[in-house]
Parts: structure tokens; sequence; C-alpha cells
């Protein structure tokens, strides 16, 4: 910048400005500093999803920024972004699926019996939009919120609730229930002075000791094999009932058979005629009164015998091959 104060070697007076000059070096320094701020740290960048809180030497100053690019102040101004989009906070049994996954962090309670029961449960939640400079105000990050006002108030009140479930009830759909239900009125009155929205609580997993599980797998053969030997036994009574159904059809179809027969004897003499064998030689007269009479042959006979007329009395006769006797129908 030497060039822009430029003295004569011939002049008497003080040095030449150049007004053109002067103005470029201003232009340059301003850039320079303009550089230098955002190196510094006056631009910032606001994510998609957060609001940024403005601060002032670290305090709060209620001026929120909308997501997109912002100068401010290198030193004097800074800005913390604040996620308004849904959060979830998990505390589970198993490493690896909760906030803390380097081990178990599921809920340990004790129910009415007291046994000890792990609760596996999420937190869905979100700052709310319209003040986040009050959450940053009174709890600084999403993180001291979740370690100083969730994870107690669901532990505290989860530990209340078991303590009036009964063991057979709690893994239950029931149990799961009433458990998050408690859990979600606890957080929601907590929330109710905090710029904290509460959406849901989830009961994922109810885990219960090994040695209860394998006593409930134990009384779940049991009933299974009641339940075998009911069925057996209803299908027993099923089966009785439908042979002594069977009988008493058979019954009273012999008896019907029974009364037709004396009712119409007439029927008892065809059956008997359908009974005679087949190598029997039969006659067939009527009495005085019109009743059939059967005169059956000796089946033993041979040869042929020349017929004779056979006196049934009444005036009735018949011719008859061989020996033949009178056999009167049933």
């Amino acid at each position: 910048m030497s060039d822009i104060l430029d003295s004569g070697p011939d002049s008497g007076s003080g040095p030449d400005l150049d007004p053109a000059r002067i103005l470029r070096a201003a232009a340059l320094g301003l850039g320079l500093l303009v550089v230098l701020g955002l190196l510094l740290g006056g631009y910032h960048q606001v994510p998609e999803g957060h609001v940024g809180v403005k601060k002032s030497f670290g305090a709060v100053t209620g001026d929120e920024l909308a997501p997109g690019a912002h100068l401010i102040v290198p030193v004097k101004d800074s800005v913390q972004d604040v996620e308004i989009r849904p959060r979830t906070y998990t505390m589970a049994n198993t490493k690896g699926e909760g906030d803390r996954p380097g081990r178990a962090d599921a809920v340990t309670v004790q129910t009415v019996n007291g046994t000890t029961v792990r609760i596996d449960i999420t937190v869905r939640y979100r700052v709310q939009q319209s003040n986040p400079s009050k959450f940053v105000t009174e709890w600084r990050t999403v993180g001291q919120a979740e370690q100083r006002l969730i994870r107690p108030s669901i532990r505290s009140r989860l530990r209340d609730e078991a303590a009036g479930i009964q063991t057979s009830e709690i893994y239950t759909s029931d149990g799961r229930e009433r458990l998050g239900t408690a859990a979600q009125e606890k957080l929601e009155s907590a929330f109710a002075s905090e710029a904290l929205v509460l959406e849901e609580v989830q009961v994922r997993d109810v885990d219960l000791p090994s040695s209860y599980d394998e006593a409930l797998n134990e009384k779940e053969i049991a009933k299974q094999r009641v339940q075998k030997k009911e069925f057996e036994i209803q299908q027993a009574r099923k089966e009785k009932e439908r042979q002594e159904i069977r009988a008493e059809a058979d019954a009273r179809v012999i008896e019907i058979r029974g009364r037709a027969l004396r009712e119409n004897p007439i029927v008892l003499k065809q059956q008997y005629i359908k009974s005679i064998d087949a190598s029997d030689k039969v006659i067939l007269a009527t009495d005085r009164d019109g009743t059939p009479i059967i005169l059956q042959t000796d089946g033993g006979g041979g040869g042929n015998v020349s017929a004779s007329r056979v006196d049934l009395g009444g005036g009735a006769s018949v011719n008859t091959t061989g020996a033949t006797r009178a056999t009167p129908t049933p």
C-alpha cells in the first residue's frame, strides 16, 4: 500500500492522496475483514428440521433463526441448533438397542408378588417449535432433558405402578397397557410446564426371570394335557351317547316291526315262505276260513313220485308229489 501515499522528490508539500486508491484500499480491507470474520465464526448454517437459538456472549437473546445460512458477529454472537423433529428415548434390556448402547438399560421393577421384572420402554417426544429459546434456557440440550427429566420420571412411575400388579398380569396386554398409561400420564404432567411435547410412550417388552418363564411353560404344558384329557373324555361321552341313541333307535324299530306283524299276520306268513329252503318242495292250500296252509315235502326224497291227492279238510285238496306233511303256517 506504499504506492497510495506518493510524495515526489521535488514536492515540498504533504503527501498527495488519491481518493480512488483510498476507496480500493478500504474495499479490500473490508473484504479481508469479512473473510476473516467468516473464518472466525461469523457464518452459521441452520440445518433443516432445526431452529437456531441465537446467543450473545453465551446468553440466550430470544432471537431464533430459521433453517438456512446466517451471518453473525464473531466472538460476540453464537447460534445453538435445536432439533424440532420427533425424537425417541429408549431404555432396553438388550445392549445396543437403547440410548445407552454400552449396557442393558431396561427399567427394573418389582411386582406385588416380589418378582423382579425388566421393562423395555420408548418415549417419543419433540421440542416445541414455537419456543426453542425457553428449552435452551432451561435444559440447554435434549440430552440434559432426557437424563434429568424423562429418564427419572419414567423409572419412578413404572416402579410405583408395577408394585400393584400381579406377576401373572404384568406381561399380558392389559398389564403392558396399564404400565404405558401410567408412564404417559406422568410425563404429560412433567411436560406441562416445559417446552416439550409428548407424543407417545411404548412398552416394548416385559422380561420375566428365566425361572418364571420355565414355570409358565410347565403350567402351559400341564394345561394342554388337561385340555387333551378333557377332549378325550368328551369324545368318549359323545360316542356313548351315539351308541345309546343307535340302540334306542334299533329297539324302536324292533318294537314297531313286532307291532306291525301282530297287527298284520299275513306279513309274518309271507316272511315264513321266504325263509323256506330252495331244495324243499311245498304246496300251498287254504283252509275253510281261507287261511293259507303250507304242505312241505321231505327234501331228501329222490326220483319222480306219482302225484297224490291230499285232503286238507273242508273240501280243500291238493296234488302232491312224494311224501308230504302238513305244515301250518305260523
